[in-house]
């Protein structure tokens, strides 16, 4: 043996504890970092020399391996019910936003980090935008029933105007009668006016008045060619305007207070008689059989379309709130809608999944708390499945509005740096003295 390798054996013990700092740093960095699991790093011998005399000496030192630790860490309380964290040594299962899907269980992405959230497309993803998966491997992915609640509002449509077609007609037939009224009536009292003579202001509101009853006649000759409840509703607004116009103008000029008042009196009954038969249309429309189904298969598919997520429960089981403000459902599996939150119900749709890995320290590390599976890891390449993917609810427990704290030890990587500096410090001695002592053979020569 020589000195110089003495040397390269504190140039060994150098480079390992400068790793094993990078181990320490990486660690120390992502103390707040949701589902991080801290690294280790693990150091053996170098194949030893011989020397004669069955005694060996060794050349230095290497890295063995960086373990990842899987302990479980504490959990933190917060608002959000897609916060979630498992109690256990599963994982939770995302996928590419851009792999296709279904995925067997070796080709998801694992995490401990449950900080989810529904994106604009209804998806519940992580803050990457990565899909988390159901237990058939598909994303999980809510439906807001547009399509149905279209369909619905057409059947109503439909509906309303079979049943108010004679009902609307004899509405819109009144308002017309009394709309042509006014309009006689009207050009009266504008002439009225204008022969006292009324001052040009008065004359000016006369004319409001009679542009008014003009208004309420088109919306009724429009309604008596359409008889609908938007036909029939937008002339009575007109109608009514015209009223709340008359009554709120006053004239003052001799000889025309008389017909002013004798008008009044005229359009408020003819208002009175537009307004009762608007209302029995409305009231036919109402108990017309056709329309109350229509109301009902409406609110069906209001209450399945997807409003916010309620609850996930310790197995996974996801419970959403319909449009209607009242229905809860079940998510059921990716894209549909969901199906009643009941007991037979429960125990058939999809669940958030977990994956159970064989050997944790396998995985490989793929960036952003995310794990990629490798032969090693002993994850199935098999599909998913509603059985072997769901959390027990026991011993493998979701907890939601909880997130998953950093397993890093503060304290002990805090030891861990210190006992590193000094055996990287040790090693460069070792060096400096090697170099010593060549040093001393050199001088031999003097």
């Amino acid at each position: 043996m020589s000195l110089t390798s003495a040397m390269f054996t504190g140039v060994s013990g150098l480079l390992a504890n400068a790793e094993g700092m990078s181990v320490i740093g990486n660690n120390l960095s992502n103390v707040n970092t949701v589902g991080f699991k801290s690294g280790r790093m693990l150091f053996s011998d170098m194949l030893s020399a011989n020397i004669g005399n069955a005694s060996q000496v060794g050349r230095g030192t290497q890295i063995q391996t960086v373990d990842n630790i899987f302990s479980q860490s504490s959990f933190e309380t917060t608002e959000s019910v897609t916060d979630l964290a498992i109690q256990g040594n599963s994982f939770f299962a995302v996928k590419d936003p851009n792999a296709l899907a279904p995925v067997n269980q070796n080709r998801a992405m694992l995490t401990r980090a449950g900080a989810f959230r529904l994106d604009n497309e209804l998806y519940l993803v992580n803050s990457d935008g990565y899909q988390v998966l159901d237990t058939q491997g598909n994303p999980i992915k809510f439906n807001d029933n547009a399509a149905g609640i279209v369909a619905a509002n057409t059947a109503l449509i439909t509906a309303t105007t079979a049943a108010a077609a004679t009902a609307y007609a004899t509405a819109a037939t009144a308002i017309q009668t009394e709309a042509t009224t006014q309009v006689t009536d009207a050009t009266a009292f504008v002439a009225a006016v204008a022969a006292v003579p009324g001052t040009a202001a008065e004359i000016a509101a006369a004319n409001a008045i009679l542009d008014a009853a003009t208004t309420a006649k088109t919306a009724a000759d429009a309604a008596v060619a359409t008889p609908n409840a938007t036909n029939s509703a937008l002339a009575q607004t007109a109608f009514n305007e015209l009223n709340t116009l008359s009554n709120n103008i006053t004239f003052t000029t001799a000889g025309v207070i008389t017909l002013n008042n004798s008008f009044h009196a005229a359009l408020n009954m003819s208002n009175t008689a537009v307004d009762t038969a608007m209302t029995t249309a409305a009231t036919t429309v109402a108990a017309d059989s056709d329309v109350v189904l229509a109301n009902i298969q409406l609110a069906t598919a209001q209450g399945l379309a997807f409003s916010k997520i309620t609850s996930i429960d310790s197995s996974g089981l996801i419970t959403y709130l319909g449009k209607d403000g009242i229905t809860t459902n079940f998510y059921n599996a990716s894209g549909a809608v969901g199906v009643a939150a009941s007991v037979p119900n429960a125990a058939t749709v999809q669940r958030m999944a977990v994956v159970t890995v064989a050997n944790p320290g396998g995985l490989q590390k793929a960036g952003n708390t995310l794990y990629s599976s490798t032969v090693e890891s002993g994850v199935p390449s098999t599909s998913f499945s509603l059985a072997n993917n769901s959390a027990n609810g026991t011993s493998e427990k979701i907890n939601t509005n909880s997130l998953e704290q950093s397993n890093v030890d503060m304290a002990g990587q805090f030891v861990k740096m210190i006992m590193t500096q000094r055996a990287y410090s040790a090693n460069s001695k070792t060096i400096t003295t090697a170099d010593e002592m060549t040093q001393e053979v050199l001088n031999l020569k003097r």
